[in-house]
């Protein structure tokens, strides 16, 4: 009871803040008022997570006349099934992972940032802290070390033999009539759609820019699906050439597979099978970067569609991604000169050159600064007291 009575007081504390928000505040007082929402969001995440799994413990979603605790929970909270399900699997992973489970009773983590770490640290619990730091870098840096650690726990054949299991697609039609859907796929062949789309999409930008027509990345991408599976209007064929970049270890690829903390990915999609890539190398559209260490050895293209080497090894070097600190963005990268412009005679140079989302070029263009880049993640504040716009 005094669980309830607490819980009420919250909530009538919370809806009184709701109904006083309005929008004559400054913009600063929002930003410190969110960071406090923010850890109400990951406590109530946590909550749901432990009260939707006591729901299924205990069978009661039978009295309700749900089929499963999952439904039950969905229709209470006004959510998926799916989206309860993950959160039944993640509060109980959590029983086992004291530090992250703690991190949550804190509200230090949202729902999904405890989901990613639970479903790696509870294969290996000695992952645990070392998840929970790379969690304060930000969701995509979680994930990707997320990604990186199980795939170092895993046996490669067996990795590859579950992802090839777990392949799915999903279609379904929307509210309004429109076809919308869900996939899944191993990241050998998700890394070579991926990389597809990408280019498509490019061909598509240009054509559009080139008549004067703007409209979201996310059109252009949609376009360049249907074009690739349907075919471009008027053509013979739907299939184009692309370019899937992968980036190994010197020894990985003498030995055949790789060892925890080696390397054997596509850049931006993840680690890779290496038997896989062995058999790539005697097909098309494939770039294949060698390394010993931090040493790029080899960077040797197979294939009709041969990109310039340079620009390869600033993919491999963390390209797949802008490069401003905080910035995630993967998509329309440009190249930039970072340390001295090419206005004023910068070499286009591996040292000079770095990729900037097309917000961040545009800003760096009217007058931000680029700081260097920190040590360990490499990436670089982008300052605008240099900005002639940065109001």
């Amino acid at each position: 009871m005094f669980r309830e009575e607490l819980l009420e007081t919250a909530c009538s504390a919370l809806e009184e803040f709701v109904q006083g928000i309005d929008a004559t505040g400054s913009g600063h007082e929002a930003v410190a008022l969110l960071e406090k929402v923010a850890k109400v969001h990951h406590l109530a995440d946590g909550a749901t997570a432990k009260l939707s799994k006591r729901v299924a413990d205990t069978k009661v979603f039978v009295a309700y006349g749900d089929r499963t605790p999952e439904e039950l929970c969905a229709r209470i909270i006004g959510v998926g099934v799916g989206e309860t399900r993950r959160a039944i699997e993640s509060a109980a992973q959590l029983e086992s992972l004291p530090e992250t489970d703690a991190a949550v009773r804190a509200g230090r983590l949202s729902g999904q940032e405890a989901a990613l770490i639970s479903s790696v640290a509870v294969l290996d619990p000695a992952l645990e802290g070392e998840l929970l730091a790379a969690a304060g870098n930000g969701l995509s840096p979680l994930r990707d070390a997320c990604v990186r650690a199980r795939s170092d726990i895993e046996d490669p054949d067996a990795r590859a033999k579950r992802q090839h299991a777990d392949r799915a697609l999903k279609i379904w039609n929307n509210i309004d009539g429109m076809v919308e859907g869900h996939f899944r796929l191993a990241p050998e062949v998700g890394g070579a759609l991926r990389a597809a789309i990408q280019q498509q999409t490019q061909k598509i930008f240009r054509a559009k820019h080139r008549a004067g027509i703007r409209e979201p990345h996310h059109a252009y991408a949609a376009d360049a699906l249907a074009q690739l599976v349907t075919g471009e209007p008027g053509a013979a064929k739907s299939a184009v050439g692309c370019t899937t970049h992968i980036v190994i270890d010197h020894a990985v690829l003498i030995r055949g597979a790789a060892l925890p903390g080696e390397t054997c990915e596509i850049p931006g999609v993840g680690p890779v099978n290496a038997r896989w890539v062995h058999e790539q190398l005697g097909e098309a559209f494939v770039t294949a970067v060698i390394k010993k260490g931090r040493d790029i050895t080899t960077v040797a293209h197979f294939g009709r569609h041969i990109p310039a080497e340079l620009r390869t090894a600033l993919l491999v070097g963390g390209g797949h991604e802008c490069c401003v600190d905080g910035c995630t963005r993967r998509e329309y990268l440009e190249l930039d000169h970072s340390e001295v412009d090419y206005a004023k005679g910068g070499p286009a140079a591996w040292w000079n050159l770095e990729h900037l989302c097309s917000v961040d070029h545009r800003r760096k263009t009217q007058g931000w600064k680029l700081g260097p880049p920190d040590l360990v993640t490499g990436k670089r504040k982008l300052d605008p007291s240099g900005g002639a716009r940065a109001a």
